[in-house]
């Protein structure tokens, strides 16, 4: 991603890269929700953090910076998704300008992958809280 021209160009992608001090590669977050919608917004939410290098008792590394980061999409040109299956921990996910404005890349971890081509994109954060239960 030219960060310096999606920062400007996404409307609240400069404050999600201001709350991880850099643009988040989204390596095992999970997808709680997408909801596709024929008219207007479409919405995707993921649950981010940051991943410390110190564990807790049992041995799971520490996350910092929890946040879900809402995505939400206008005019969807193409939507190509599979494996949605109830716990959808992804490897990452990218965000990259093209002609007809926007192609959200979810590389697949678990299950979920895929696509989504939207005319426009803006990011929403929203309490982390919502990431309970989905």
């Amino acid at each position: 991603m030219g960060m310096a021209v999606e920062l400007k160009a996404i409307s609240g992608a400069q404050e999600l890269y201001d709350w991880f001090g850099y643009w988040p590669g989204f390596h095992d977050s999970t997808v709680l929700s997408f909801e596709a919608n024929l008219t207007g917004s479409s919405r995707l939410r993921v649950h981010a953090s940051e991943m410390t290098k110190q564990v807790d008792e049992r041995g799971f590394f520490l996350h910092t910076k929890n946040i879900v980061v809402e995505f939400i999409l206008e005019e969807i040109f193409k939507l190509d998704l599979e494996g949605f299956n109830g716990q959808d921990v992804i490897f990452g996910l990218s965000v990259e300008k093209v002609e007809s404005g926007f192609k959200l890349t979810i590389d697949p971890c678990i299950r979920l992958g895929g696509e989504i081509v939207a005319g426009n994109v803006a990011i929403r954060l929203l309490p982390s809280e919502l990431a309970v239960g989905g």
